[in-house]
């Protein structure tokens, strides 16, 4: 029994540590599993605390929407650069195109001035001038055309269209060579004892070799001009293409953002939802109510005091915009009436310059005549040097007259032709215009005849420019007749206006030509060629008759026979009955 007692006492203890030691790992793996258990619920907690927080689900909104606005806000810079570009090259294509069309004018020009200069003499001064006005004017447009190529060389940042603008600038330069290599070769022909034949010859074989490369330059800037109209098409497609999958993309976002973010905020915002209707409504006066000092409460709070500032500061840009407006629109009609100024300014500046050339035209062609027939006659009497003198000095005092009657025009605020009225004899101005034109007509082989129905023919008209009118008609009636043939003048009363005719047997004016005969500077092509003169005349004409309150107009035939010529008629209201010839002589 001891023993066994002995036994019990010694197993007792062991089986008490056994236990002690399972209780103490027991309660270290209870405090573990508390510890985690309080981790996971801190993490739960700030990740709930993230996502109920107003302020969190703003930043995150902010931050996609500001994402998203960026995004768009590149694409837009970089389609807008693109488009720039692209519109850039269009331009400059453009521009380039026109510069050629003016550059093919202007070697027109100087091709035509050395053409006529090789017809009338290489010692005409006049002539010498101009051509060398024609060639300052063509190297401009070489200058102009070569400044805007460099200017688009150097702006073009692609390899390839830097290459073909290269391309471009050596046509260019080989263009200008061959034009220099023609004003030489015309120069040196003017000298020629055949200045005309030598010109004609430079100028084919310039326009043989210049044609073709001009030709294809202006084709390359036309094809330039569609390839950036085409790319510009294709920019824009591309731009709708990804414009529409952005905002495809947009909207996805937005509502995968209110599925996950906005949706439990459906509910607290009702109540804005509300009182923004009300105020869209027109209740000025509705505002939300503000409770509790959570964020929203804050955000509606801060909600009607900006929807009070936005009202004061729409009104304010409202005010503001209609004043701008009104200010661009007051400016803008400014600036449209100091154009329209400008442009009447300029017209009448370019009129009075071509109408002083044809002016002084007429009376130094008399003068010339009436100084080369007396030449020819060698010795003469002095009875016909007299007189030949005394014709100069009319003619001379003449065209002093019409010096200062363009002067006046010159200064006047209109630009316009100031008459000086008075009841003019129709005869009387005849005979001054026969005596005028008698040595024109004679130096050039024809006969000028005057034809008067009734010597109390009359008109009221000032007296200078009728005579000025009448003296040009002739002038181009003798240029166009040939030799042996007459020009006449006839004057008749037909009802209640005075008639004047200028016919001529030349070789008349086709009859698809006869609406332009009054248009400036157009030049018939009767003959085959380019008719002579400079396209004045008759529109200089025409302009005094209808300044005069009269008509003018032209009949012309080209079909040989009795009746070919050209008949140009001028009708001017008679008189009024009370109003006679004696009275105003």
């Amino acid at each position: 029994m001891l023993k066994s007692g002995n036994a019990c006492l010694h197993i007792f203890p062991s089986i008490l540590l056994r236990r002690s030691v399972q209780s103490r790992r027991g309660r270290e793996i209870i405090r573990i599993r508390l510890f985690m258990s309080r981790m996971k619920r801190k993490a739960s907690g700030m990740v709930r605390g993230i996502f109920s927080s107003l302020r969190a689900r703003m930043a995150l909104l902010l931050a996609v929407a500001v994402l998203i606005t960026a995004v768009a806000a590149a694409l837009l810079v970089g389609t807008l650069g693109a488009a720039n570009d692209q519109v850039e090259r269009l331009v400059g294509a453009q521009k380039r195109l026109e510069l050629l069309s003016a550059l093919s004018g202007r070697i027109g020009d100087y091709a035509l001035v050395s053409l006529q200069a090789s017809q009338e003499g290489a010692s005409d001064g006049t002539m010498h001038a101009g051509r060398l006005n024609a060639l300052a004017r063509a190297r401009d447009a070489f200058q102009r055309f070569e400044g805007a190529l460099s200017a688009d060389v150097a702006r073009i940042r692609d390899e390839e269209q830097g290459t073909m603008m290269a391309a471009r600038s050596r046509t260019l330069a080989r263009l200008r060579a061959q034009f220099e290599v023609l004003d030489r070769q015309v120069a040196s022909a003017l000298e020629a004892p055949d200045p005309g034949s030598a010109v004609r010859v430079a100028l084919d074989v310039f326009a043989a070799g210049f044609g073709a490369p001009l030709g294809q330059a202006m084709e390359e800037e036309r094809t330039s001009a569609q390839a950036a109209q085409q790319a510009v098409r294709e920019l824009r497609r591309r731009t709708i293409t990804w414009g529409l999958g952005g905002v495809a993309l947009a909207f996805a976002l937005a509502v995968l953002i209110y599925q996950v973010l906005g949706r439990s905020l459906v509910r607290r915002v009702a109540e804005v939802a509300t009182g923004a209707a009300a105020i869209a409504k027109g209740r000025s006066d509705v505002r939300l109510t503000v409770t509790g000092h959570d964020e929203l409460s804050l955000a509606m709070a801060r909600f009607n005091r900006m929807a009070a500032h936005l009202a004061r500061r729409e009104a304010r840009l409202v005010a503001d915009q209609r004043h701008l407006q009104e200010t661009v629109d007051a400016r803008t009609a400014e600036l449209r009436a100091a154009n329209t100024r400008l442009e009447n300014v300029d017209q009448a500046r370019r009129r009075f310059f071509t109408d002083v050339s044809h002016e002084l035209r007429t009376p130094l062609t008399v003068i010339l005549g009436e100084a080369e027939v007396t030449l020819r006659a060698g010795t003469p009497p002095a009875e016909d040097l007299r007189a030949a003198l005394l014709v100069i000095q009319a003619r001379a005092r003449r065209l002093h007259r019409r010096v200062e009657d363009l002067l006046r025009i010159a200064r006047s605020e209109t630009g316009q032709i100031e008459l000086e009225r008075s009841l003019v004899p129709v005869c009387d101005l005849l005979d001054e215009m026969k005596e005028s034109m008698s040595p024109v007509a004679r130096a050039a082989g024809l006969t000028l005849e005057t034809l008067c129905e009734r010597d109390a023919l009359a008109v009221d008209a000032d007296r200078e420019w009728l005579r000025q009118t009448l003296e040009g008609l002739v002038a181009n009636a003798v240029r166009h007749s040939p030799p042996g043939e007459s020009v006449r003048v006839e004057a008749r009363q037909h009802g209640r206006e005075v008639v004047l005719e200028v016919r001529d047997h030349g070789m008349g004016i086709p009859r698809d030509e006869l609406p332009h005969v009054f248009e400036r500077f157009w030049r018939g092509t009767a003959g085959g060629r380019e008719g002579t003169g400079f396209g004045i005349g008759l529109a200089l004409a025409k302009w005094i008759v209808d300044r005069h309150g009269g008509s003018i107009a032209v009949d012309s035939s080209t079909e040989p026979g009795p009746g070919r010529g050209t008949c140009v008629t001028i009708r001017l209201a008679a008189p009024m009955p009370d109003i006679t010839l004696e009275a105003a002589q």
